[in-house]
């Protein structure tokens, strides 16, 4: 009881304490807290709906057509089946009298989906209520109606035909999670589909078929059945759990949540330094407190327990704020982020995420408080390695805490582990440099050698303050690098880029294709054969196996990523503007083997040899439409993919594959031309053609870019906001311990505009250093990130680095003076009361 009443007591006493600790530590866990709660949310609305995403219990998928001998086969390992159907999807133009667009076109079949449904405008369901569309109609989303400009009942052209659009669908349970959605669906019957004409041999697809089954199994043991299946049939084919629908989302959303994760750890660890900063200052204003109690017979164990049981109730008082609020403003934050991921998950409170919470908090008390408050209760004075040796828990429980709040493997765990190593180094570095500099002369002038002696003797508040600028500065001047680099090599030379993408066109077409493009102002460009074919061994080894024991770490994780053996494979002599040989040599002219004894030289694009295990010098062996060829890996190259040329990961000799059937790929040329006039004469002339306005593909993903980094910059300047109030929390908190400083200064004649200079210069100097490494390291970081992903292209922001550069020390100032010139016009009397 008496521990309980010390610390009531201290809460009572230290009241403005309390609240800036609290404030702090509710902004450093608002961010992650939130960000957690609504991933729980709907990871466990993606658990419940994952049946329906999927629309059945199993799938098998394959870009080849499906054989009935490969149905039998896959029959016969599965339980016992109440339904099956077999549906198919490809890409097609779709076009009005106005506007064409290219769009997925699926098979809708009797029954499908077996879980969930469409829900039309009209309020009627299917497949409970609503018919299939007959053969010449066709199901639509609202989006396709704007995009052709068109109304219910009208008609749209699909190949060769025209289909009335009968219903327009209002909510899809198989609609994956996007945020852009360039390529909306079209559903069409089984008949409408072969009344269109488009699928023709060479076709791309994707033929599926879907199964229910009469028990009902849970998501586990589908994903069980799934596993022991993909074992024991053909490569080419896939199959597909609910958890892969499932999984898929998440994967999506990931590509959000875990650079989120990342900035609202920055915004923790900056709260946590903050956290440990306030508290060892209370601590050690307390000291006299602390021994009062030894002496008068208060046990070690209890003075432990009273300053740990403070610390938790401190802690405590923060995360049940912050819950709170969680709890209040969901409800009205749910349905912005269900919109931002364009998926409804049920909004429920999970009471195990708050348990959770609170024991991980728990353990966050222990782990800071017990390296703080020991030596003071046992009058030790600790060196810097033992200070360190004790935060040692603290910093594992950091590391596991980093690890779990991001989805991507490991990427929590390094990046809290750089951050953590680069707040030691600055502390370690600062140590050494202000020792050995301790500065104890006069300089002419006063205010900078007050200034300097602050520094040096407040070693602690100096790093501490120094640090939390520096992981500012390094933070928001790489955030604003990078996403501008990243829509920069996106959009770099957009003019120079092709207009449109050919797909699926035929040999035989394309100098037609080339006369009507030409016609309306245009060029056929970079046209490209593409032939269908699978790889069966990689030096006399099954592929499948060759790829888990050889690729890389995510493809073993995920084995059914190698599965699916299909490539696409074109021929050529010389290489691209876009490419560049890394390893081996060019091809040595056109293959000239006619009974093909000789192997085929081969040209692997390098992540395509990274994530297969394929290696300079390796053995291959396709299989071309029952034909096995052999071939020999001649050189490793890397491709320039976002100068969007037709390209391809395996590149054979000339003269090898040039009879097999096959489709061309081209580009068009940008141009003064009507480019829906293009479309539409194109779609006309050729039903069957696909054509990607890679224009508007861009402006797609631009915008998804665009809304990602607007989301990330804000995330940001929260972390910087956090960063920044910790600072001047901290330069509060150092200039009320310079009271009595302040006092001496001013009885032995001191100005207070040379005490106020000071101040300016000490934190001035501080911010001023910090601000500048801070840009260094995010401008390096940001350079190497984007030469990793961006081909090198780095965008170098010198108004933001600017901004920050300045921002900062005139902000740190500012707040100075205010400080400064509160404090040093009380009177002398008022200063040494306190």
């Amino acid at each position: 009881m008496l521990v309980i009443e010390l610390v009531l007591k201290a809460l009572a006493r230290s009241k403005s304490f309390s609240l800036v600790f609290i404030l702090n530590f509710c902004l450093a866990i608002a961010a992650l807290s939130y960000l957690q709660f609504f991933k729980g949310s709907i990871d466990t609305s993606l658990e419940t709906k994952a049946k329906g995403l999927l629309g059945a219990d199993l799938v098998i998928s394959s870009r080849f057509p499906i054989t009935s001998d490969q149905i039998e086969d896959i029959k016969n390992k599965l339980p016992q089946i109440k339904k099956f159907n077999e549906g198919i999807s490809t890409v097609s133009m779709i076009a009005s009298k106005k506007r064409a667009r290219l769009m997925e076109l699926v098979k809708i079949n009797e029954g499908f989906p077996y879980y969930g449904g469409l829900v039309f405008k009209d309020k009627s369901i299917y497949p409970k209520g609503a018919i299939l569309p007959k053969e010449n109609e066709v199901w639509v989303y609202q989006e396709v109606l704007d995009l052709l400009d068109l109304k219910l009942g009208e008609s749209l052209k699909i190949g060769k035909e025209n289909f009335i659009i009968r219903k327009v669908i209002e909510d899809d349970s198989l609609k994956a999670v996007s945020f852009s959605g360039f390529m909306p669906k079209v559903y069409i019957s089984e008949e409408g589909l072969k009344r269109s004409e488009l699928l023709q041999f060479g076709s791309t697809a994707r033929y599926k078929l879907n199964y229910q089954f009469k028990e009902n199994f849970d998501n586990d043991k589908l994903e069980e059945i799934e596993n022991n299946l993909e074992k024991n049939i053909d490569q080419s084919l896939r199959a597909l759990s609910p958890n892969d629908g499932r999984d898929r989302l998440l994967r999506v959303l990931n590509f959000v949540t875990n650079f989120l994760s990342l900035v609202s750890l920055v915004s923790f660890f900056l709260g946590l330094v903050g956290l440990i900063y306030l508290y060892s200052g209370y601590l050690q204003k307390h000291q006299k407190d602390i021994t009062v109690l030894s002496d008068l017979g208060f046990s070690k164990r209890n003075l432990i327990l009273t300053y740990l049981l403070h610390l938790f109730v401190l802690i405590s008082i923060s995360s049940i704020i912050v819950f709170s609020l969680i709890t209040l403003s969901a409800q009205f934050i749910g349905p912005i982020v269900q919109k931002l991921i364009d998926f409804n998950f049920d909004f429920s409170l999970d009471y195990y995420f708050f348990l959770k919470s609170s024991v991980i908090l728990f353990f966050l008390s222990l782990s800071i408080g017990l390296p703080l408050i020991l030596p003071l209760i046992q009058r030790e004075k600790q060196n810097f390695f033992k200070m360190v040796l004790g935060f040692i828990p603290f910093l594992i429980l950091l590391l596991l805490l980093s690890h779990g709040v991001t989805p991507a493997k490991n990427v929590g765990f390094y990046f809290a582990s750089a951050v953590l190593v680069l707040i030691i180094f600055f502390f370690a570095l600062g140590s050494f440099v202000l020792k050995r500099f301790d500065f104890s002369g006069h300089l002419q002038n006063l205010s900078l050698s007050l200034a300097l002696k602050n520094i040096t003797r407040g070693k602690k508040t100096s790093l501490t303050l120094f640090t939390a600028i520096v992981l500012c500065t390094t933070f928001f001047s790489l955030i604003p690098q990078v996403g501008s680099s990243l829509s920069n090599a996106l959009t770099l030379s957009v003019d120079e880029r092709p207009r449109f993408f050919v797909i699926d066109a035929k040999e035989e077409q394309i100098e037609d294709i080339k006369t009507q493009v030409n016609k309306m102002g245009a060029k056929l460009e970079n046209i490209a054969p593409m032939i269908r074919g699978r790889i069966i061994k990689i030096n006399n080894l099954d592929f499948t196996s060759h790829s888990i024991k050889n690729a890389d770490e995510k493809i073993k994780e995920e084995k059914s990523e190698v599965k699916n053996a299909a490539v696409n494979l074109s021929y050529r002599t010389n290489l691209k503007n876009s490419e560049e040989i890394i390893e081996g040599r060019k091809f040595s002219g056109v293959y000239d083997s006619e009974d093909f004894s000789k192997p085929i030289e081969v040209s692997v694009e390098k992540g395509y040899a990274n994530r297969r295990g394929i290696n300079l010098g390796d053995s291959l062996v396709f299989d071309v439409l029952g034909l096995e060829l052999q071939g020999v890996v001649v050189n490793i190259r890397t491709v320039k993919w976002t100068e969007f040329v037709p390209n391809f990961f395996l590149i054979l000799q000339e003269g090898a594959i040039n009879d097999a059937p096959k489709t061309v790929l081209a580009t068009i040329s940008s141009g003064d031309y009507n480019a829906q006039e293009m479309l539409i004469s194109l779609s006309d002339l050729f039903p069957s053609l696909t054509v990607i306005d890679v224009k508007n593909l861009f402006e797609s993903f631009a915008s998804l870019v665009k809304n990602v980094t607007n989301i990330t910059d804000k995330m940001s300047l929260y972390s910087i906001i956090i960063g920044l109030l910790m600072s001047f929390i901290i330069i509060q908190y150092q200039m009320n311990l310079q009271k009595n400083n302040i006092l001496r200064l001013k009885m032995i004649g001191v100005k207070n505009k040379t005490i106020r200079n000071s101040f300016l210069l000490e934190f001035g100097l501080i911010s001023f250093t910090a601000s500048t490494f801070g840009i260094i390291l995010g401008s390096l970081g940001s350079y190497f990130i984007s030469s990793l992903l961006f081909d090198s292209y780095w965008d170098f922001r010198p108004d933001v680095l600017l901004l920050y550069f300045f921002f900062i020390p005139i902000l740190t100032i500012l707040i100075v003076s205010f400080f400064t010139s509160k404090m040093i016009h009380q009177k002398e009397n008022i200063l040494f009361g306190e």
